[in-house]
């Protein structure tokens, strides 16, 4: 560890730590804003959108990664109580579990952030890997939830050159009854046929199985939906739009700071760092094009359509 470089940084985050907290007491009040989707859906960069004005935001509680959550994709309903995921919540809601804090100048535990909670008056609470706990955090917790759903092969291209585990995650969907019964049973035979490999096809229907569970909860009236190409496209005005329906100040500063984000250099996809939320957004929009061969594509949108949601169903939203 850099001693020197660590004691500047930290004389730094404490100078500047009363405007932090000015900006953390300039939000207004509101209900927690709860964000998910899948894993690769762009949640973490439309978080860091989310999150410009300075809002207390939390990064993933539940992701096994944080310490705090023993695995990935739980499933619960809201009709019972569960008294581990409430006990972990209320930490989040009352401005604990820090070390899940997401904001500059707050990923050392020596930081004045991770030291001495402002005031808080609203959050932002970011989770992909929870997406499944999504109707029960927000009902219980009356939550203004967003959902976000991307493009099959966005998420199957994303997560193959990652190289990270596909068919243990629908193992794990089978094992779960509840799930199963009240979500996947129409679809067993394709999480049993693609359970034992990581694969284009596990991909594409470990994506169609989150979703399915995501979209019942957009027909529910959980929460409302955001395509992720679709904010690529126009990204200032639809950000815009977005923080008029949450209720979050959006000044000259968070607009430069969405620019930036935005219309960065254009790079190359295999260049951006997995969490990485400055770049070009209308390349990201359809970043797969090219990187998956005709007949995968083929293959994608066949396993895609066999869950029947309503997303992505033209021709022209496969044409590379």
């Amino acid at each position: 560890m850099n001693w020197k470089l660590l004691a500047g940084r930290l004389r730094g985050a404490w100078l500047e730590y009363p405007e932090t907290r000015r900006r953390i007491a300039s939000i207004p009040a509101g209900p927690p804003i709860f964000l998910t989707g899948t894993h690769r859906s762009g949640t973490t960069w439309l978080a860091k959108m989310l999150a410009a004005p300075g809002i207390w935001y939390i990064h993933e509680p539940f992701s096994p990664e944080k310490g705090r959550w023993p695995k990935s994709f739980d499933y619960r309903r809201s009709e019972v109580a569960d008294a581990d995921v409430d006990a972990l919540f209320d930490e989040v809601l009352s401005g604990g579990f820090r070390a899940a804090l997401n904001m500059p100048n707050a990923d050392y535990p020596m930081m004045p952030l991770r030291l001495f909670k402002p005031r808080l008056k609203r959050m932002l609470i970011k989770d992909p890997l929870g997406c499944l706990l999504t109707e029960y955090l927000t009902t219980r917790y009356q939550l203004q939830t967003v959902i976000l759903f991307r493009h099959p092969a966005g998420f199957v291209s994303s997560v193959r050159r990652l190289g990270w585990p596909l068919g243990s995650f629908l193992r794990q969907f089978l094992d779960d009854g509840q799930l199963m019964t009240e979500h996947l049973e129409p679809h067993r035979n394709l999480l049993e046929k693609y359970s034992g490999e990581d694969s284009v096809e596990s991909a594409a229907v470990l994506h169609g199985a989150l979703n399915t569970v995501l979209w019942s909860y957009v027909k529910q009236g959980v929460g409302s939906h955001v395509m992720f190409e679709d904010l690529c496209q126009d990204p200032i005005n639809k950000l815009q739009g977005l923080f008029e329906v949450l209720q979050l100040p959006y000044d000259e500063r968070t607009r430069e700071i969405h620019q930036r984000a935005c219309f960065g250099d254009v790079m190359s996809v295999e260049k951006y760092h997995p969490h990485a939320v400055s770049r070009n957004s209308m390349a990201m929009a359809r970043s797969w094009a090219g990187k998956i061969a005709s007949d995968e594509l083929t293959l994608i949108r066949e396993i895609w359509q066999q869950f029947g949601i309503p997303l992505y169903d033209r021709d022209e939203d496969w044409t590379p």
